[in-house]
């Protein structure tokens, strides 16, 4: 079991740092041991990146997106990781305060929300979210579906939990159906729309109950704006009619 730290000890431990120094780690046994693979999963992003990303604008995203997954890993296959740990603020607040500030700090300097104090802020809470949310079976099956999208795509699926929490079968089709558009298919504010959309309507709709299923389920929700300029059809939806019909049958 992961240690934990409060939101207000974390405070007090962050107010002691100084700027622009790099802060120390306090951990130890088993907990050492997770700093040093994490350290190494880092170092081992970063040469990947150089050694085969070295042209692109995303470097940030792109550490940000391959140390996710790796951290996901890690923490699933060597430490038993469940969602009811994933949910708790405390957690991740200790890896970021006391196991691995170094690296919360080279990301982000010191960022008060990054470390611990906006919940979905949280680098590594969000980016271990974005991951599940989006997994795709393997480590390089998910880094194919993810490594098209940006920093604006993560704040917009981890912010955006519904009413009654994540629907991972359904995030995990939005960001496989989105991964396969053709860049004449996508426009800047399209993620956003469709997020949005689909928030709204699973307050009504069940996916999986929709007719086709959850891979149909997302096709019109991506295809229910204009592909052109990303203004909504002007037809009629389906949806809720299909719903009520597939439900009373």
């Amino acid at each position: 079991m992961l240690k934990t730290l409060s939101k207000s000890n974390a405070r007090k431990v962050f107010s002691a740092w100084e700027q622009d120094k790099i802060p120390r780690f306090e951990c130890e046994g088993e907990t050492l041991e997770l700093r040093e693979k994490l350290i190494e999963s880092s170092d081992r992003v970063l040469q990947y990146i150089e050694e085969n990303e070295a042209g692109t604008n995303k470097k940030d995203y792109l550490y940000d997106l391959r140390f996710g997954i790796e951290l996901y890993l890690l923490l699933g296959e060597k430490y038993n990781f469940n969602l009811r740990q994933a949910s708790d603020d405390e957690v991740w607040i200790y890896l970021s305060i006391k196991v691995i500030p170094d690296l919360v700090y080279n990301r982000w300097g010191l960022s008060e929300s990054r470390f611990y104090k906006q919940s979905r802020r949280i680098w590594l809470r969000t980016m271990w979210w974005y991951v599940h949310l989006s997994w795709a079976d393997t480590y390089e099956q998910t880094y194919d579906v993810l490594k098209g999208f940006t920093t604006d795509e993560v704040v917009q699926l981890v912010e955006r939990s519904g009413p009654h929490g994540y629907r991972i079968d359904v995030t995990r089709e939005i960001m496989k159906q989105f991964s396969d558009l053709t860049d004449s298919q996508l426009n800047r504010n399209l993620f956003r729309k469709v997020m949005k959309l689909n928030t709204a309507r699973t307050k009504i709709i069940e996916p999986f109950l929709f007719t086709g299923g959850t891979n149909k389920y997302v096709e019109e929700l991506i295809t229910y704006f204009d592909e052109a300029d990303g203004s909504e059809k002007t037809k009629q939806t389906k949806d809720t009619i299909e719903y009520s019909h597939t439900k009373s049958s």
